[in-house]
Parts: C-alpha cells; sequence; structure tokens
C-alpha cells in the first residue's frame, strides 16, 4: 500500500479548491470554463431587470446566459448587453433579442426571435434589440382607455350633477312651477278651442257639406274642361315659340335706332338746319311762299279770262313736232336708292342730274339734244367714269 505524505494530500486539496472555486466563480458570472460558446451583443435603451446569468432563450429553450452588462455611449444612455449562445446553434444575422418577462415574478431573459436572412450571424455581432413591455406596463396601457373613459364620464356626472342642483334650487322651482301653470292654461286653451270647433262642425255641417259639394263641382268642370285647356296651353307655347323666332331684341334695337334718327331729324329742323328747317322756321320765306301763292292765284284768275294773251308762251316747237329739251344723257352712276344730298358725288358736281329708270336711280352728268354729241363727249367722260354710258331720256 502506497502511502502519500501529508503534505501531498495538503496540495491536492488546495489545487482542487482553487479550480472549485475558479469554476464557480465562472458559474455565477455564465462563463463555461473549457467549452468555448459564441458571444453577441444588443444594445437597449433599459434592461427592466435583466441581470448577468439571465437566460437565452431561443424557439422556447434555453441555449445560453447573459454574460455581461454595462453602460455604453458617450453619456451612457444606452445598456450594452453580452449573453453567449452555443456554438452549434447558428442564428440569422438579422434575429432580434428582444427583452422579455420569463415569469409572473417579473424575471426577465433574452428572447432570440430568429430572423430570415440567408447568412448567419457570427461570434462577436451586434444583434437587434426590442424590449417587450412588462405585465404592469401592459396593464396600464390596456387600462389607459378605460380610465380615459372613467374620467370623462366622472366630469359628465358632475356636469350633470350642477344642471340638475340648478334645476332643483329656489329660483329653478319658482320658474317651474311658472311654467307648469302656463302649459296648464296651454292646454285648458286648447280644451276650449275643441269645444268650439266641436260646436262649429255641428251647427255648420250642412254648409260645410255645400262647400265640399261646390269644390267637387269645380274639379269635375275642371275634369271636363282638360282637353280645352290644354288647347290653351299648347297656344300659348305656339305664340311664345313665335315671340321667340321673332327675335324682339333686335326689332327693339332696330326702332331705337329709327327713332333716334327721327330725334335728330326734327332736333336739325327745329335748328333751323337744312332746307326743311329754314322753310319752318324762316318767317321771310314763309311770307315769299304766301306771296308767290297769291299772285299764282292771280295769274291763273286772269289767264282762264283771257287765255289768249298767254298763247304765245308754248314751250313746245310745233314745225318740228318734237321738244326742244335734251333727249340724251351721260350716266355716271347707277344705285338702287337715291344718293343723300350732301353725298360726294353732289359735291364734286353740283350740275348733276337724277332720274329714274326701271327702279334705279341713274345720275346724268350732262345731257344732249342729239345721239352724235353725246357720243362725243363720252370719250372724255369715261376717262374719270370707265363704267359711263349713254341713256335716252323719255
Amino acid at each position: 500500500m502506497i502511502h502519500i505524505k501529508r503534505e501531498v494530500k495538503l496540495a491536492l486539496t488546495a489545487i482542487a479548491a482553487v479550480i472549485i472555486l475558479i469554476w464557480g466563480i465562472n458559474f455565477l458570472k455564465a462563463r463555461a470554463l473549457f467549452d468555448r460558446n459564441n458571444v453577441f451583443y444588443g444594445i437597449y435603451d433599459r434592461v427592466d431587470g435583466l441581470k448577468i446569468s439571465s437566460s437565452v432563450i431561443y424557439r422556447g429553450y434555453s441555449v445560453g446566459q447573459v454574460s455581461s452588462i454595462r453602460f455604453f455611449g458617450e453619456r451612457y444612455d444606452k445598456v450594452l448587453v453580452q449573453f453567449t449562445v452555443g456554438k452549434d446553434l447558428e442564428i440569422a444575422s438579422n434575429s432580434i433579442a428582444a427583452i422579455r418577462s420569463s415569469d409572473l415574478m417579473g424575471s426577465k431573459s433574452i428572447n432570440l426571435i430568429p430572423g430570415d436572412a440567408v447568412t448567419y450571424a457570427q461570434s462577436g455581432d451586434t444583434l437587434r434589440t426590442e424590449l417587450e413591455l412588462g405585465l404592469v406596463e401592459q396593464l396600464n396601457k390596456q387600462l389607459e382607455p378605460l380610465k380615459r373613459k372613467a374620467e370623462n364620464l366622472m366630469v359628465s356626472l358632475d356636469t350633470v350633477l350642477v344642471a340638475l342642483q340648478e334645476i332643483f334650487s329656489e329660483d329653478a322651482n319658482g320658474n317651474i312651477r311658472t311654467s307648469l301653470k302656463r302649459v296648464s292654461s296651454t292646454l285648458d286653451n286648447m280644451e276650449q278651442a275643441s269645444g268650439t270647433l266641436n260646436k262649429l262642425l255641428k251647427t255648420e255641417s250642412a254648409r260645410i257639406s255645400d262647400i265640399l259639394e261646390n269644390i267637387n263641382s269645380i274639379t269635375t268642370n275642371l275634369e271636363g274642361s282638360n282637353a280645352e285647356i290644354m288647347r290653351s296651353l299648347t297656344n300659348i307655347s305656339v305664340i311664345s315659340d313665335s315671340l321667340r323666332a321673332v327675335n324682339l331684341s333686335n326689332t327693339i334695337h332696330s326702332l331705337n335706332r329709327l327713332l333716334a334718327q327721327a330725334d335728330s331729324v326734327v332736333t336739325k329742323i327745329n335748328e333751323g338746319n337744312g332746307t326743311l328747317g329754314e322753310v319752318v322756321n324762316d318767317d321771310e320765306l314763309y311770307y315769299n311762299l304766301t306771296a308767290m301763292s297769291e299772285n299764282l292765284n292771280k295769274l291763273l284768275t286772269e289767264f282762264r279770262n283771257n287765255p289768249k294773251r298767254f298763247i304765245n308762251l308754248s314751250v313746245f316747237d310745233f314745225t318740228s313736232g318734237r321738244s326742244v329739251e335734251d333727249a340724251y344723257g351721260v350716266v355716271i352712276a347707277e344705285t338702287d336708292k337715291p344718293l343723300a344730298p350732301n353725298a360726294a358725288l353732289y359735291t364734286e358736281y353740283p350740275d348733276l342730274k337724277q332720274i329714274r329708270r326701271n327702279g334705279r336711280f341713274l345720275y346724268l352728268l350732262h345731257t344732249y339734244k342729239n345721239l352724235k354729241q353725246a357720243e362725243k363727249d363720252l370719250k372724255n367722260v369715261q376717262k374719270n367714269f370707265k363704267e359711263a354710258y349713254i341713256v335716252k331720256i323719255d
């Protein structure tokens, strides 16, 4: 039998104690002593009770532990969480490390939500993070709408109570009594009116019957005259269509222009402009015309009494058998309506003569006694008027 010395036993015991101590410390820190795991990181705004050695859950199974939690950022406004996962577990690179409640006591764990990426996360990568609300926060969130509704209900109840208090106050009671009295009085008046109406219907029932019969007769007559009414309406429609076709607006405008022209002519006559104006306004011309009329009357009386004294005033040449007046003329213009006295043609040729032939007005520059003289002068006239021609004066 081998005898082990006491010093060796103490050394082996110390070594075993150190190993157990190191293993225990790493176990408490969720570090494997001999097994190397994949390490991942997550950055959170807060961890809400997550601690070192909290479990890492993947599809409901614990696959690792939280190994480190420390503040991160320039102002330490973020929390960096380091956790380990078994080396054999491969997770998608877009997986989410969500902090969630693991039990009803409020313990937290990291739940790995698998992503759909075709690549896998490598040890040392930082995963996307998510923070699930706790049970108390979820309950508060669900109760918040009920809380608001309860507050609104309390406000409404307070308003109703205030209104009821005002209604049943002493001043309001007096108003309510007055209103009820008025309602009662109104109902009494309606009852009296109803009784009066019943009496009227009883006493005047015969007259009302006659009125209804007359109304029935009128409606019957109207029904019998329906065809005549339709014909009358048709005639009115035809008349309105005729008036529309007449273009009454243009007619009124034309009448207004005609009245304006007539007013202008009358104004000129009153002012003494033109021949007619001078005739109307010139007293001397009036007296001359009156004197000429008296002299002509005397001349006719003398001619009737002594015709032989006027026999030598004949304007006919009896030897030649025709009038000594001009028989031909040179026409330089032809119109459907007569030219105005102030027309440019009259201004340029004051001796211009006008005759009417076949409904048109001809204007003669010169007149001649024989055709040869007219033809000779026509060539000179056609230099200025190419359309000039000779016409025989009847």
